[in-house]
């Protein structure tokens, strides 16, 4: 009897273990399904910001180079418009400039963000007039006009008809 009794004993104690045991894994279980069920939510939204920052970045390389061949573009106008003032200018005071450059310094004059530039010397009466020309298909008519600002010659070009 009383190893009957140890062997109950015995039994309960080992079905005690086990139940824990059961319920630790239970446990555990439940905890991994959590971790792992947080987890892919972390990996959908880390790929849902990866796919948004792409698009970004094409969205952004694309304005840049949009930027960039507008850049380009006005500094190639720039530059087109400065060689067409350094060339005439010289030719307008020894004047030797026909109305054709000086028409279209006029107009290069008149696209510089001041509409004026400085000038060496006094310019040449017979420059100090209208111009008129074309651009686009439209009329367009400068004025230019010189004058002695803090003893320093600027010829303005003055967009009189558009």
């Amino acid at each position: 009897m009383q190893i009957e009794a140890e062997k109950r004993a015995l039994l309960r104690l080992v079905l005690i273990v086990v139940s824990i045991l059961l319920a630790g894994s239970v446990i555990l279980t439940g905890w991994m399904f959590r971790r792992y069920a947080v987890a892919e939510e972390l990996i959908r939204n880390a790929d849902d910001r990866k796919a948004a920052a792409e698009n970004q970045l094409l969205q952004v390389s694309r304005e840049r180079d949009e930027l960039k061949a507008v850049q380009e573009k006005n500094a190639a106008i720039v530059a087109q418009r400065n060689a067409i003032i350094e060339s005439t200018v010289p030719k307008m005071l020894g004047k030797i400039a026909t109305d054709d450059e000086l028409t279209n310094l006029a107009r290069a004059i008149n696209e510089t963000p001041e509409r004026s530039i400085d000038l060496p010397a006094i310019p040449p009466d017979k420059v100090l007039r209208r111009y008129r020309t074309r651009v686009d298909g439209q009329p367009r008519a400068y004025v230019l006009v010189a004058a002695d600002i803090e003893g320093k010659w600027k010829l303005h070009s003055i967009l009189v008809k558009k």
